[in-house]
C-alpha cells in the first residue's frame, strides 16, 4: 500500500506552484502559519514545516514579526522550472527488440539529451488504446514534440490523425501513414526488396516464398511486398502468390507458447509439401526467418544447400541465432533525421511535410545460393 504524502509536503507543494503560476510575485506576502492552519485544518508544526521547507529552497524569505514574502530568488527558480518543462519531447515506440528498435531508441535518447531535452518515453506494445493514451498524456504534460514509431493496424488512429492535422510538431519513424503528408524517417524498404529480388531471379530463383506474421500490417512491410512485385514485373517473370505464407502466428509477444511455434513448424512443412518447386525464401521480418531457419533444420534440410534465406534486420552480431543473409536497417540514422526534423520545426513553429528515406545495407552470411551453372 502506497504511504499517504505528509500534509506539509501538500501545502508547500501547493504555494510553490502558486508562486510558479504568478498568484504571488517576489515581495509579496504569503500565508501565514495561523492562516494555513485554518486554510488546512492542520497543526501548526505541520504549517511550520511547510513554510521552512519552502525557506529552505529558496522559495520564500521569513521576517520574524512580519510574516514570509516571496524571494526574488523564487523568479529565478521559477524560470528554470518552465525551460525544463518546455524542453520535454515525447517518444512514443509501438515496441522494440534486439532485431529492430534498441538502437533506434537509443541514439533518439541520446541525441536528445545532447541537444538539451528531456525525453518522456512510452511503449504502447502495438496497442493503439495505449498509443491513443499515451499522445493524449504527452501533449497534456505540455511536451513540444513527439517522434512516434506508431502501431500497425488495419485503420488509423483517430488520435493521432487528429495530432497530425492540429499541425502539433510529430515525426513518424519507420512507419508511416499511407494516404496522409505527415513528416517521416524511414528505411528505402521497396528500393532494397526490389533490388534483392531482382538478384534472385537473376541467380535462378524464380519460385521465391515470401513469409511473414500475419499481423504484420505497416507500411514497411508493404513496400518491401511492393518492392518484390515490381521486380518480377521488371523482370517480365510470372509472381506465383500461391508460393507465400504470410500468416505466421509466432510473435516477440507470445515465444514462450510452444503450441503455437508448433502450428507455424506445420505450416512450414505444409507448404513444402504442397509447393515442393520453392526453392528460396524471402522473410520480411527477422523472427520470420528465424522460425522458418529452426523448422527446417528440425526435418534435417540445410541452407543454402536445400534452400536460401535471407531476411530483414536482426542484431549485427548474434552467436546464439543462426546467421543468414539480411537487410540491415541504420536505426542510428533514422533516429538522428527524426530528431533534426522535429526540432526544426519545434525552433521554426512551422510543421512542414518532409520524407526522408535513409539507406540501408545488406549483410550478406552465404544464405544465398545461386542456382545457375
Amino acid at each position: 500500500m502506497m504511504k499517504k504524502k505528509p500534509l506539509y509536503q501538500t501545502i508547500y507543494q501547493q504555494i510553490k506552484e502558486d508562486i510558479q503560476r504568478g498568484k504571488y510575485t517576489p515581495g509579496d506576502q504569503v500565508p501565514t502559519e495561523k492562516e494555513l492552519m485554518d486554510m488546512y485544518e492542520v497543526s501548526r508544526l505541520t504549517a511550520k514545516n511547510a513554510m521552512n521547507l519552502l525557506a529552505e529552497e529558496g522559495w520564500i524569505h521569513r521576517v520574524s514579526g512580519k510574516g514570509s514574502f516571496v524571494s526574488e530568488l523564487a523568479v529565478e527558480q521559477a524560470n528554470e522550472s518552465e525551460q525544463r518543462h518546455a524542453r520535454l519531447i515525447g517518444l512514443i515506440l509501438a515496441g522494440f527488440s534486439d532485431s529492430y528498435g534498441t538502437e533506434l531508441l537509443r541514439t533518439t535518447v541520446n541525441e536528445l539529451n545532447r541537444r538539451g531535452y528531456h525525453t518522456i518515453l512510452k511503449i504502447s506494445n502495438e496497442s493503439q488504446e495505449l498509443e491513443t493514451q499515451y499522445l493524449n498524456e504527452l501533449i497534456t504534460l505540455g511536451v513540444q514534440g513527439i517522434l512516434i514509431l506508431p502501431v500497425q493496424a488495419e485503420f488509423h488512429n483517430v488520435a493521432l490523425l487528429k495530432v497530425t492535422l492540429s499541425n502539433f510538431p510529430i515525426v513518424l519513424m519507420d512507419r508511416k501513414l499511407s494516404g496522409l503528408s505527415v513528416p517521416y524517417v524511414g528505411s528505402n524498404n521497396r528500393e532494397i526488396a526490389s533490388q534483392l529480388t531482382s538478384k534472385l531471379l537473376n541467380g535462378g530463383h524464380s519460385k521465391i516464398s515470401v513469409i511473414s506474421h500475419e499481423n504484420l500490417n505497416n507500411s514497411s512491410i508493404n513496400d518491401r511486398i511492393d518492392g518484390i512485385k515490381e521486380a518480377y514485373m521488371d523482370n517480365q517473370v510470372l509472381l506465383d502468390n500461391n508460393l507465400w505464407l504470410l500468416d505466421l502466428e509466432t510473435s516477440y509477444w507470445n515465444l514462450t507458447d510452444t503450441k503455437v511455434l508448433e502450428s507455424d513448424f506445420q505450416k512450414i512443412y505444409h507448404k513444402l509439401k504442397e509447393k515442393p518447386e520453392i526453392t528460396c525464401f524471402f522473410a520480411l521480418d527477422y523472427l520470420s526467418g528465424q522460425i522458418l531457419w529452426y523448422a527446417l533444420h528440425q526435418i534435417g534440410k540445410r541452407i543454402p544447400e536445400d534452400y536460401s534465406l535471407l531476411s530483414f534486420d536482426g542484431p549485427l552480431q548474434s552467436f546464439l541465432s543462426p546467421s543468414v543473409s539480411r537487410v540491415i536497417q541504420n536505426q542510428s540514422e533514422i533516429g538522428l533525421h527524426a530528431v533534426e526534423l522535429l526540432l526544426q520545426m519545434v525552433a521554426s513553429g512551422k510543421t512542414t511535410y518532409k520524407e526522408v528515406i535513409v539507406d540501408t545495407s545488406f549483410m550478406d552470411n552465404d544464405s544465398i545460393r545461386s542456382l545457375l551453372p
